[in-house]
Order: structure tokens, then sequence, then C-alpha cells
């Protein structure tokens, strides 16, 4: 599994909110080459049948049957006969589809709000609006709206979602910030930009990150040799090769000494790594799990999947093993559950590490 990345590709993948990760009531599972799904009790309510499936999402569920892709209910009926060649979950009503090598949005009902027209696009809208490209792999990026009409005409050759009113994009060599008509705000004189995050955004000129505020005004001095965006009034940063956070003031709140971090804090944790090994901090920057694990994942539901010598499971805050680490591979617990591997087959424990589903089942 993964850890996570700290290069985060222009287009960005749909992560589920919190709160409907929690609600997950359907789980996909594999018999004898189908898929179906199953309840949290681990009873099959949906006969496997498909040749892929995934997770539920607004209601609806992407699955596979032949080579073509389509969308079911919680009752396993089809809302979307299979009739695209790949199709991602629904959010806020709209899902990205593909026919032939062409990207178009629809909605719940089926309908093609945007025409498969575009050489790239984002997995979603964000504020009502995607991101789009077209004009092959040196084309431009542009914003339509949920009718699939220009809303910001293609004319950048990178540019990010839109967040707290502002987006990044790149004008030939610079980075800037649009607003929702278009215009610069912003001017681009950036060598790089994130976006924007409680107020402030990182950016870079000269060489070196800064922090700047929704007027373009510089708030943080250029020093740091990478920045995140800002997260609960922190921000990750790098500098001589070390990760630290740092506040709204540009003060240390943890200073420099990590070889690694996440993006942000999870239930009060964040993730270091040490030399090769990841621990976890809490938001004073103590180490409150120490670093001896090879592989790790943000806590979740109070426990955090984690590898050590080859094999994974679950500890707490404390470090203790609340599920020992038996597995091949774990994913976070959502919706009460995880997935985990043992050889090559899935399944499902609680938070317990009882098995709902047995791997091979």
């Amino acid at each position: 599994m993964k850890l996570f990345s700290l290069l985060v590709p222009v287009v960005i993948c749909l992560t589920p909110a919190v709160s409907e990760a929690q609600n997950i009531s359907l789980f996909p599972v594999k018999i004898g080459g189908k898929y179906g799904f199953m309840n949290k009790a681990g009873k099959v309510t949906i006969r496997a049948q498909f040749d892929f499936a995934g997770n539920f999402s607004d209601g609806m569920a992407v699955v596979m049957i032949g080579r073509k892709y389509g969308y079911i209910n919680t009752r396993g009926v089809y809302v979307i006969n299979p009739g695209f060649d790949y199709a991602w979950p629904f959010n806020n009503g709209t899902a990205k589809i593909l026919v032939g090598k062409k990207y178009g949005y629809i909605n719940k009902a089926g309908k093609k709000t945007a025409l498969p027209q575009f050489d790239s696009a984002s997995n979603f809208f964000r504020d009502n609006l995607a991101l789009v490209k077209i004009g092959g792999p040196f084309g431009k990026w542009g914003y339509i709206n949920k009718s699939g009409k220009y809303v910001i005409n293609p004319q950048f050759s990178s540019a990010k979602h839109f967040s707290e009113n502002f987006a990044a994009a790149k004008k030939g060599e610079k980075w800037g910030y649009i607003g929702k008509n278009g215009n610069w705000m912003i001017k681009p004189d950036f060598e790089e930009a994130q976006s924007f995050s409680e107020g402030m955004a990182a950016v870079k000129f000269q060489g070196k990150w800064a922090f700047i505020d929704n007027k373009g005004k510089l708030k943080i001095n250029p020093a740091w040799d990478d920045a995140k965006s800002f997260s609960n009034g922190m921000a990750a940063i790098k500098i001589k090769g070390k990760w630290g956070y740092i506040d709204k003031r540009g003060k240390y709140v943890i200073n420099p000494q990590f070889d690694d971090i996440s993006n942000s804090f999870s239930e009060g944790f964040a993730l270091v790594k040490i030399g090769k090994k990841w621990g976890y901090i809490n938001s004073r920057g103590f180490l409150k799990v120490k670093a001896i694990y090879t592989d790790a994942s943000s806590f979740s539901s109070g426990l955090a999947a984690v590898k050590y010598r080859g094999k994974w499971g679950y500890i707490d805050k404390t470090g203790n093993w609340m599920i020992n680490p038996v597995f091949d591979d774990a994913e976070s617990f959502s919706g009460g559950r995880a997935k985990v591997e043992s050889g090559t087959f899935w399944g499902y424990i609680d938070t317990s590490g009882n098995f709902i589903w047995k791997p091979g089942n």
C-alpha cells in the first residue's frame, strides 16, 4: 500500500469526505471471480455478478460487465447501464466518464452533461467547476460548469482546482492566481504555486518557497526548500533537507528534524520519517509512537495501519498493537471496516481484528 505522494498531479483524485466514509454500509467482495457487495455484518446483499465493482458514493457504485462500466444502486439495480469505457464514482451528483479516448461527465440520470470531448479532466467538480484539457498532451486547461459550458476558456498550460475563490494557473513558465471570471487576481510571477488554504498560499520564487495572502501580499518570506498548504494553522516546510511545521507568522511550531512528514495531522497525529522508518508525532512535536515502521498510514477510527517486519497490522495512538501484523497489505478503516490482504486475496476486518469477510471466500 502506498503511503502518500508529496508530488500531487494537476488532476486531483477524489477523496470521499469523512462523513461519507463513516456512513459506508456496503462493501465490494469477490466470489468465484465475480464481484458483489456485502453489508457490515458480512452478508452478501448484492450477488456476485460483476467483473469489477467499486465502492458506493452518492448512493451509486461503479460496476463493470464485460469491458463496459455502468452504475447500480444499493439494491443492485442498474441505474445507468454499462456503456462507458471507464467510469469514476459520483460526487455531488456528477461523475466523470471515458468514451474512447475522451472524457466527459454525466448526471445521476445517466445524461451526458458534458460530452466526451476532453483529453484530460479532473475527477470531480469543486465549487461547481471542473478542470478540463483540450489539444492533446501539450494542450490547454480551462474550466467548465456542470452544464458542460466553458466558464473559463482553455488557455493555461497547467491549472488547479478553485480553492477559497482562487485557482492557481500557469501561463507560459509562471504561475499566478485567477478568479472565477478567468481574470488574473494575482499576476503570474511565481515558479510554482499551491492552492489557497486558510487564507494563504505557498508560492515559489527565486528558488525558495514563501506564503502570500489573497491580495498577493507576502506574509512569510521565501526561506523554504519546499512547502505545503496550511491545515489547522500549520504548514509543513522543508529546509536543509529536514521537514517541520510553521505557524501563520512563519514561526516554527515543530522544528525541522524529520526526513519526511505528512502534509497535515489526522486525529491529532502526523506521520514522520526518521531515517528509513516511520513514526507519529502529536501537534506539539513530541514523538508519541516510535519510528520503527517501514510503511504507515494516517490514523482513522483511532487506529493506523503500519508495516512491521514485512507484515501489516494496526496500532493505537500509544503504539500498542491492537491488531497484530499478519497481513500482506492493509488499508485504513472506513465505515468501521478495513480491507486487508492475505496472499492474493482480500477480506474485511472490524476494529477488533475479527474477520467480517475472510480472504478467499
